[in-house]
């Protein structure tokens, strides 16, 4: 429940990356971290309500899904909080009433579920929030009514500024006798979460820095510019979870209680924030960099590009040795190096063009690993084994940073799968998508056996995770152009075919390195014979559409070779699995493919979200928003209530042989239907909602329509096929609403969208709903679930049910 909300601020932090990219000057930049800092407080509102309550019990989930349908209408009024577009609603006002409802929701449940001895203290919580309310809203309306001579936009800045200190220096103020870290764990991996939806919306400010529409050409310029980015954003990544992060959790845990709610306030309430203001302005400097590689567009780049980029860095840096100082008395070391080597580069810096100064500070950054593998290596060794516990219960417990840093790029790709159907709106463009899809999703399931079957954080391991995010990013950088050749570009089908292989290429290799004293090497390679072959039809369809010009009877030979490709593909790899992957941790499997389904609803949401983007808030959008979260969150609720917690439980209890082929069918197999059912509704959502908020537009988009019902059908019939292989059991109920939203798709072609979206919501909720009580007894049965399938040891007391 926690990450889905997070999904959710991971478009709002888009959105703020976007508002100063708008207004790219001080000024400009000066709002979006007030922003973020505005967003950070709401957000870690939520971290210390999830640390005293489960979020996932009873009238909370209900509740979280307003709060994320809230969050995600602050993204969408985030670029008119300060600058209001005529014809629509107010967004200043729009901005401030949600933040302040999503705040104000968490502090209610906050003071209505503690128990009466902490009540009292908690009340005093409200005074800084009050403050801030009434000079949020007078920043949103005063300036309304200034005379004209007088400077608004400074007003309203002002106004904005001096909420932000209050709330969080009144905070601050009230000490921290109001709360209590209650799970050291919970905590400390909810703020390395945030880190890594940071380093996220790094990782899609890069690959959407030319923006989501039109074909600009790929060049070589644009592919070197994205490796030297994902280096920076890899480093910062890399220093941040070798140490820091767990040093902070280990000190956290040997505090005594009465100290220790002080220690996470200063070091991840007030220090993390630090960074995150310094991530979200290293991705509007990357942004602007990978915008200016091409001569047309270098004038871009400019001054103040160059010190966002490399300022960001310096507040990153400074977060981090603030943090080890208050955590481990640090102080010293790579990340001063990295301080003064940024420092003194800056002047040379900013005569360089936007790839050699994204160059220069990537040479500078990995001069800092570098640096703690040679020159400080003793003191770096001494200080793993400080942060060891920490780091090994992140390691063997559940998902790996590492793992979840690739799932962050695979983000980007699924939002590049919407862009591809978005920029070939036809059913061939459809298909198309979905083919490429079903590639990347035969890669991302081959790196997950990989990382159930070695769970370490060697610096191999590391370089090699960090080689497959980057030819994962190329492969999403391409996406968009996979079947056709834009003028004056590199050849996009070859980019991502080439890509594609060298990571079969490099799972081949883990494959050869973890079984190499268990199987035959030639069993190995004779069990490779369909991927090789898969492959060898992808290059050929990958150079038949990179012929310029090419024939039009030439695209049906293409989709021909990827459908054989994919077939052959799918077809070995359940063939020849039982025989070498054994599922070695059951709940890390089970973890992975729950955080798959995750990703591609926050796709859907980032989706919604692009659709309204920019334009004209008006009531018919806000019903829009919240009826699409509401359908998201009905989808999340059809596989997370029961589904997720009795399959991991089905497949603890198998062993062996028996545990791979449910792993193999449940998972592998099962789920991609229901990514691809998600990612016809993400591409559905953004359609209609771009119908709804564009009034001058055309009244009705068909193949958004169609594909919106067929995503809910494609999803729902996958998840019944999944519970029937786990239970070998059908839910009638479910099965019934299946059929009745098909129906509904034809019965209701001709009315507006928003009615039809409408109609399709509540439809679908009154099934999963009815589906949900039926299964009452099973869920008393399950009763208390084992601790979260996601977050390490994350059972926070006081369970509201």
């Amino acid at each position: 429940m926690e990450l889905f909300l997070d999904l959710v601020f991971v478009y709002a932090f888009l959105s703020v990356t976007d508002l100063m990219a708008e207004n790219f000057r001080t000024e400009g930049l000066f709002q979006g971290v007030l922003v973020v800092l505005l967003l950070w407080r709401c957000w870690s509102l939520y971290t210390l309500l999830g640390n005293v309550v489960r979020l996932d019990r009873g009238f909370m989930r209900p509740l979280i899904f307003g709060v994320a349908a809230t969050i995600l209408l602050i993204g969408i009024a985030t670029p008119v909080i300060f600058t209001d577009r005529p014809g629509g609603l107010f967004g200043p006002m729009i901005f401030v009433v949600a933040f302040l409802l999503a705040q104000s929701s968490a502090l209610l449940i906050l003071t209505y579920t503690v128990s009466d001895r902490t009540r009292r203290p908690l009340l005093r919580a409200w005074l800084p929030f009050s403050g801030g309310a009434i000079l949020l809203l007078s920043g949103a309306l005063l300036p309304r009514h200034l005379p004209s001579d007088v400077d608004k936009g400074s007003v309203q800045l002002a106004l904005f500024f001096a909420a932000t200190a209050v709330d969080f220096i009144g905070v601050r103020a009230l000490g921290t006798g109001t709360w209590r870290i209650v799970s050291v764990p919970h905590w400390a991996e909810r703020h390395r979460l945030v880190m890594l939806i940071a380093l996220g919306e790094t990782i899609i400010s890069i690959g959407t820095s030319r923006g989501l529409i039109g074909d600009p050409p790929i060049t070589w310029s644009v592919i070197a510019g994205s490796a030297l980015s994902l280096v920076v954003v890899a480093v910062l990544w890399w220093r941040y979870f070798d140490i820091a992060g767990f040093a902070a959790e280990q000190a956290l845990e040997q505090r005594p209680a009465a100290t220790r709610s002080r220690l996470g306030r200063d070091a991840h309430s007030v220090l993390h924030v630090v960074m995150i203001v310094g991530l979200v302005l290293i991705a509007l400097g990357l942004k602007r960099a990978l915008s200016s590689v091409e001569p047309d567009t270098a004038y871009r780049w400019d001054l103040l590009s160059t010190l966002v980029l490399y300022g960001g860095v310096l507040v990153y840096l400074l977060g981090q040795v603030a943090l080890e100082r208050r955590t481990i008395r640090l102080l010293g070391r790579s990340p001063l190096l990295g301080i003064v080597l940024v420092t003194a580069l800056v002047p040379i810096a900013v005569r360089l063009p936007a790839v050699g100064a994204v160059g220069l500070l990537a040479a500078i950054l990995t001069s800092m690993v570098l640096a703690d593998l040679t020159v400080f290596r003793r003191r770096h060794h001494v200080l793993h084994r400080q942060a060891a516990q920490a780091a090994v219960r992140a390691a063997t417990s559940g998902v790996t940073p590492k793992e979840l840093f690739l799932d962050l790029v695979v983000v980007y790709t699924f939002i590049q799968v919407t862009v591809l159907m978005t920029r070939h709106p036809t059913g061939v463009g459809v298909v198309q998508a979905l083919a490429v899809l079903s590639v990347l999703w035969v890669a991302w399931s081959l790196y997950t056996q990989v990382g159930n079957a070695l769970r370490s954080e060697s610096i191999p391991v590391r370089l090699s995770v960090l080689l497959v995010v980057a030819l994962t990013l190329t492969i999403g950088i391409a996406i968009p152009q996979a079947f056709d050749v834009v003028p004056d570009g590199l050849p996009g089908p070859l980019i991502v075919v080439i890509c594609y292989i060298a990571l079969r290429m490099l799972h081949l290799t883990a494959l050869l390195v973890l079984s190499r004293d268990r199987i035959p090497r030639a069993q190995l390679l004779r069990a490779g014979v369909p991927n090789v072959a898969a492959l060898v039809l992808l290059v050929f369809a990958a150079l038949a559409s990179s012929r310029p010009h090419a024939p039009a009877g030439l695209s049906q030979l293409v989709a021909g070779l990827w459908l054989a490709a994919i077939v052959v593909d799918l077809a070995g790899g359940y063939l020849v699995v039982r025989r070498f992957w054994p599922v070695t941790s059951a709940k890390h499997w089970t973890d992975r493919y729950a955080l798959i389904i995750l990703i591609a609803l926050g796709e859907a949401v980032i989706s919604a979200g692009v659709a309204v983007f920019g334009r004209p808030i008006s009531w018919s959008v806000i019903v829009a928003v919240a009826t699409s979260m509401a359908l998201l969150a009905t989808l999340w609720w059809a596989y997370f209530d029961t589904d997720a917690i009795v399959a991991e439980r089905v497949m603890q209890d198998r062993a062996g042989n028996q545990r791979v082929v449910l792993a193999r069918d449940a998972y592998t197999y099962l789920h991609l239907p229901m990514i691809i059912g998600l990612m016809l509704l993400a591409f559905g959502l953004r359609r209609t909602l771009d119908v709804v908020s564009d009034p001058s537009g055309p009244a009705r988009d068909p193949l958004g329509y169609a594909l919106l019902f067929a995503g809910v059908v494609v999803y729902l019939l996958a998840n019944q096929a999944f519970w029937w292989r786990i239970q070998h059991e059908i839910r009638w109920v479910r099965a019934t609403g299946i059929l009745l939203v098909a129906i509904l798709a034809p019965a209701t072609n001709r009315l507006p969208p928003l009615w039809a979206l409408t109609i399709l919501t509540a439809v679908t909720a009154a099934v999963i709903m009815i589906d949900s009580r039926r299964a009452a007894e099973l869920r008393r049965r399950l009763h208390e679930p084992p601790p979260s399938t996601i977050l390490t040891d994350a059972r926070p007391v006081n369970p509201v049910r």
